[in-house]
């Protein structure tokens, strides 16, 4: 028999029915068939691999026909000489379902889809573990249409995942679901088969979930009832009772605590099995960055280090780099119960960039339930975690990449963790808090217990990371009085270091697993040396990966939470706000056995002299009236500022982690220009800054270098001006930020920013708080479905897509129309008609001109006919004779060439002028910016009228939008043009703009651009804010605004881009920075209202003024 695909308008053919029963027939008076019951089925996706019954045989058959080249079925008995003896004709369909119009089965069967072409030799089917029974259950839903006649692609399955899609977006309840699906059903013609209930969308799409795994737990977090112990009633360490109490003795046993693991293989497995994903995942091998740069963690030397220890791993470039994350919530918000969630959250770190970090890609592996903290037995509900990535780094699983068409070998790798500081402790194992806190500087720590203020400090704990040459190492006065510092910083000890020289040689040093997860909480004094020699707590559950102990980075100290806490303690000791400053009463105390500045410390009758760095009275009331009024950020950028501050008790509370972050790295490098004298100003201002470049979302290895350098200089900055109590652990660990960035590269990888954000969208999920866990998971499972359903399914396009009320979209019939004519965007506001005058007609066409490549030609032509008129005309004198002529002289010139010459309709068109009356709007969306008139937006609590324009040079313009303006041609072409008219600010050096060395800008208000060149196309322009000095006394600076730039929100205000923590792109005017300071005065004898008076202690080793001016951001302020 002739078996070949034979499709007939997407119908099986009878003559491959008759051959399939002819197969059944035949394989079913085998030997094998009649003691087994149970056949090999030769179906594409089962591949002769997997024994299965007569009625499965046959559906997988009809449904997705033969593997390719089954000619002979030699697993079946038949021989060659049965084939050629064969007398049944007729034409077998091997391939139907594959190769028919519906796209279902290819996506999910690994069919003929992807944008890599494979040789058909090297084209391989996927192995039947990818695919189960339960994929196959899809696929009649997938196929059938909701009613006769609609729209190709809608289906029944295609109309659930969707509304199981609208559920999970919104959080919908199950009964208004039912609704919806009902209404769905009577509205749509009849008869139709939508689904009536949520039940039944559940059911539909229950073939596409993933596995989840539910294990028992001791209910005092002792042990998991699993693998060997998976049997046991009661616990092994405490003896409790695994189930409740069934006094009835019927029904199911109830266990008394319970987890939730979601295991990760299959849901690596499906990034592969997905078109958008697949041929993504090899980016991090097939990308090149620019020498010398980071874009991503692939760039960076942990990985680097890793794909060289192992370089079989790096060998296939699909092997899975991984990263996870994990942190508690409470999920039953402020109701007064306490309650502890904790989800262990897995990414992978394949994709680029614009993929990586992204919600779609974090998978919740372990639900930790609660409602008790889990502290240090984390351990015990990672177990199963650690147990199936140590398979995937040893044996692997098999995976099918259907962007090469090739079954293959996935293997996985954990890279580092994220955790919060607290969190590092309970995954390292080393303890976060005490003398030993640090898990950089180990044993080899120099910090101190604070007598009076009952605290360890890392006070002048930072001398040891200058260089050796430089002079604060032997200043004996501005830190611990007395003491110079010759030491080495403490070594970067490698993993097989901790493990085997430390770890392994501490007496009484236990894994969880082996004495139970409340065996930490007993008395640390059980273990050797415990607080003194080091911080171990435990033997962390992640050396038992066999990668472990080479990894160069293994925990990420947070980002996120190291700049909040400096942030915060900055803000509220310099504000001196009761119960939160750092400069309090026992600091004071504690002054005279630490340092020599006597002008600090308490007198006789228990009074605290006004230290320099806190602001008077007056000055805090200025500094947060303009927090709150002045501070003008496009929506969404940060909090509304103003809900956080107590202007009656002179304090700001509620900050969000984004709010600190803003202010930080935004407002704090000028904030305190007028405010503090000018040494407090630049140490506050310099570590700002230095959080601001560490952050950059494009790292240089020549800069970071230069920040690790910084940092301990700006550091011991801070303590020649800050008491020993405001240096705790968190403002120690920016030290090592700039080793963590050079090992683990960009921070928006290794930040807890998403994953915070991740949590705040796993809370939302909760609705039955009766079955916290349940109810997150659920939730979970149905958004990998409608994820899921949409990769595989596709979205077909059933209306054209509706443009929002507003939206700008200029299109063409005619070819070859220049950029500058095609725009995107939403127009919003009252329209109005306006005309243009004279000048401003004149202007605008020429700028138009100007910026069309086309014209490039012709003002290099006019150049040369105007000098050939005037052979001495200066060059001012030939720019003014462009602006006035070169539109008219460009439009007669078409015009009379066009008698000879062909020139483009566009063409003919434009040069005609556009016309004179023309539409203004007064806010404009586009490209994740809104922009707004000046007029519009200058009395509303939000600014975006801001913009920036990169000149030429290197001179950039700043301005006011003016006007929102759509220009129109006349003619068949229908030109339109969006361009703003804008007030542009001079741009003079020192007069209209002023540049720190530090990258920031300001402008001056007072000065205009002497040019009239208001035009600017929509789409040339990035926005920015003006912000205003706060003042308290009248000087120079009261007439700058700092400009500081706005990042595009997404395509849409919706976006989810609008979440993304602030960052620049890349460093801005990173400088070596080893100046000291020199302290302007130690103390203000007027706590009401004081002017700073100079009190310079004498010391040797302190810098000149000209020398300070040379080393800090600021050095050219005093141009004012």
């Amino acid at each position: 028999m002739d078996r070949h695909i034979d499709p007939v308008d997407n119908n099986v053919s009878r003559e491959f029915s008759e051959g399939v029963e002819v197969f059944i027939a035949f394989a079913s008076s085998q030997n094998s068939f009649m003691e087994r019951k149970t056949m090999l089925c030769p179906c594409v996706t089962c591949g002769n691999r997997k024994q299965r019954d007569v009625r499965t045989v046959s559906r997988h058959l009809y449904r997705v026909g033969f593997k390719s080249n089954y000619y002979v079925w030699s697993s079946h008995g038949e021989t060659y000489y049965d084939v050629g003896q064969s007398s049944t004709g007729g034409q077998f369909m091997g391939d139907e379902a594959r190769y028919a119009d519906g796209p279902y089965e290819e996506n999910i069967s690994g069919g003929d889809f992807g944008s890599t072409e494979i040789p058909e030799n090297l084209m391989e089917e996927p192995n039947e573990e990818q695919y189960e029974e339960r994929v196959f259950e899809a696929f009649e839903a997938a196929n059938q249409p909701l009613y006769d006649g609609c729209v190709e692609g809608i289906s029944q399955l295609y109309l659930a995942s969707r509304l199981m899609k609208v559920k999970t977006d919104h959080n919908l309840a199950e009964s208004c679901m039912d609704e919806i699906s009902q209404t769905f059903r009577d509205v749509l013609p009849q008869p139709n088969i939508a689904p009536e209930s949520y039940y039944e969308m559940k059911k539909l799409t229950k073939s596409l979930g993933l596995p989840v795994v539910k294990i028992d737990i001791c209910e005092d977090n002792c042990m998991l009832f699993w693998k060997e112990d998976r049997e046991l009633l009661a616990c092994r360490f405490c003896g409790k009772d695994r189930y409740h109490q069934n006094n009835h003795g019927k029904g199911k046993r109830r266990p008394k605590q319970r987890m939730f693991y979601l295991p990760i293989m299959e849901r690596l497995r499906r990034l592969y099995q997905q078109e958008a994903t697949a041929a993504q995942m090899r980016w991090h091998t097939e990308h090149e960055s620019p020498d010398g740069e980071m874009h991503h963690p692939s760039d960076a030397a942990a990985w680097k280090h890793f794909n060289k220890v192992y370089p079989d791993f790096a060998a296939e470039s699909r092997n899975v780099y991984l990263g996870l994350s994990t942190d508690g919530f409470n999920p039953v918000g402020m109701s007064g119960e306490s309650h502890s969630v904790w989800p262990v959250i897995v990414t992978p770190y394949n994709l680029p960039p614009g993929m990586c970090m992204k919600r779609e890609y974090f998978f919740l592996s372990v639900l930790v339930p609660g409602p008790r903290h889990p502290k240090k037995s984390i351990d015990i509900y990672l177990q199963p975690l650690i147990e199936e990535l140590k398979s995937l780094w040893s044996d692997g699983v098999e995976a099918y990449d259907v962007s090469k068409k090739q079954n293959f070998t996935m293997r996985a790798a954990l890279m580092w963790t994220i955790n919060d500081f607290p969190a590092y402790g309970m995954m390292s194992g080393w303890m976060t808090h005490g003398r030993l806190a640090c898990p950089y500087c180990l044993d080899d720590t120099k910090s101190f217990w604070l007598q009076h203020g009952r605290k360890h400090s890392w006070f002048d704990c930072h001398r040891m990371f200058l260089p050796r040459e430089h002079p604060y190492r032997r200043n004996v006065q501005a830190f611990r009085k007395g003491k110079t510092v010759t030491d080495d910083p403490p070594p970067w000890l490698t993993g097989e270091e901790i493990l085997r020289e430390r770890i392994n040689n501490i007496e009484g040093l236990k894994k969880t697993v082996d004495c139970g997860g409340n065996g930490h909480e007993k008395s640390a004094s059980t273990i050797n040396g415990y607080g003194k020699d080091h911080n171990w707590v435990k033997k962390s559950i992640f050396w038992e990966l066999p990668y472990w102990e080479n990894l160069l980075l293994r925990h990420n100290l947070d980002f996120m939470h190291v700049e909040k806490n400096f942030f915060d303690n900055l803000i509220n000791t310099v504000l001196n706000v009761p119960g939160k400053t750092k400069d309090n009463a026992k600091s004071r105390m504690d002054l005279p056995d630490l340092c020599r500045r006597s002008e600090l410390h308490m007198k006789d009758d228990g009074t605290m002299p006004v230290p320099i760095f806190r602001l008077s009275k007056e000055e805090t009331k200025e500094f947060l009236r303009w927090l709150k009024n002045d501070i003008k950020f496009p929506d969404g950028y940060a909090s509304k500022f103003s809900r956080c501050i107590d202007e009656t008790n002179g304090k700001i509370s509620g900050l969000k982690s984004h709010d600190c972050h803003v202010i930080m790295q935004r407002l704090l490098p000028f904030a305190f220009k007028e405010l503090l004298p000018k040494s407090v100003h630049i140490a506050i201002s310099e570590i700002a800054l230095f959080f601001r470049d560490i952050s950059a979302k494009i790292l240089k290895h020549e800069d970071v270098a230069i920040l690790k350098e910084n940092i301990a200089v700006k550091l011991c900055n801070l303590e020649t001006i800050f008491p020993p109590s405001f240096f705790d652990v968190m403002e120690h660990l920016a030290v090592h930020l700039a080793d963590e960035a050079a090992l683990g590269g960009p921070v928006q990888y290794r930040w807890m920013y998403p994953f915070e954000r991740y949590m705040y969208h796993l809370k939302k999920k909760v609705k039955n708080k009766a079955h916290i866990g349940g109810s997150i998971v659920a939730q979970y499972v149905n958004e990998e479905i409608s994820t899921a359903s949409a990769n595989f399914f596709g979205n077909p396009q059933v209306v054209p897509e509706v443009p929002l009320p507003g939206e700008v979209r200029f299109t063409y019939q005619y070819p070859d129309v220049p950029n500058l004519f095609y725009h995107e965007g939403r127009v919003s506001g009252k329209s109005e008609e306006k005309w243009l005058t004279d000048d401003d007609y004149t202007v605008l066409q020429t700028f138009l001109m100007l910026n069309c490549d086309t014209f490039e030609p012709y003002e290099r032509m006019f150049k040369e006919f105007m000098m050939e008129r005037d052979p001495y005309m200066s060059s001012n004198d030939l720019q003014i004779l462009k602006d006035q002529q070169f539109a008219e002289w460009v439009k007669n010139y078409v015009v009379q060439a066009s008698n000879t010459y062909e020139f483009p309709m566009w063409m003919l068109d434009f040069v005609q002028g556009p016309q004179r009356k023309y539409k203004s709007w007064p806010i404009y969306h586009s490209r994740g910016y809104c922009f707004h008139t000046h007029s519009h937006g200058q009395d509303k609590k939000t600014q975006h009228y801001g913009v920036q324009v990169r000149g030429t040079t290197d001179t950039d313009y700043y301005g006011l939008i003016e006007e929102i303006m759509m220009v129109e041609y006349f003619g068949s072409v229908g030109l339109k043009a969006m361009v703003f008219k804008c007030k542009w600010f001079d741009t003079t050096e020192g007069r209209g703009i002023r540049k720190h060395r530090s990258g920031i800008v300001d402008v001056s208000p007072r000065w205009q651009y002497e040019k009239y060149d208001p035009f600017i196309l929509s789409g040339n322009c990035d926005q920015v804010c003006f912000i205003p000095y706060p003042r308290v006394r009248h000087t120079s600076a009261n007439d700058w605004w700092t400009c500081t730039k706005v990042i595009p929100r997404g395509v849409r205000e919706t976006s989810e881009d609008a979440l993304v923590a602030l960052q620049d792109d890349t460093h801005n005017q990173v400088v070596a920075h080893s100046g000291m300071l020199r302290i302007e005065a130690y103390i203000v004898e007027d706590d009401s209202d004081y002017e700073s008076t100079p009190v310079i202690p004498p010391n040797d080793e302190y810098v000149s003024e000209d020398d300070l001016d040379e080393a800090c951001t600021d050095s050219d302020s005093e141009s004012d």
